[in-house]
């Protein structure tokens, strides 16, 4: 397959997640983010779960606070 019938493929998934700020690269964080819905689900703080991400993954503290806003933003379909 090339690339532009890969596209072609997902052209309205892509577009979707183009509108919503979605870039593909994000998939890498999905399980940060299962686990921050896991931690607030426990009843953790925020700011205790953005900082364990944040030593956790690897990545700097906002880009945790980042990401939570951005996966928690509602996508109209």
């Amino acid at each position: 397959m090339k690339a532009f019938e890969l596209l072609m493929v997902n052209k309205n998934v892509l577009e979707l997640m183009s509108s919503a700020s979605i870039e593909v690269s994000d998939i890498k964080y999905i399980e940060m983010y299962k686990e921050y819905e896991r931690m607030v689900s426990a009843g953790h703080k925020k700011t205790y779960i953005t900082q364990y991400l944040s030593d956790e993954y690897q990545v700097n503290v906002r880009t945790v606070y980042r990401l939570i806003n951005k996966f928690s933003h509602q996508v109209k379909v």
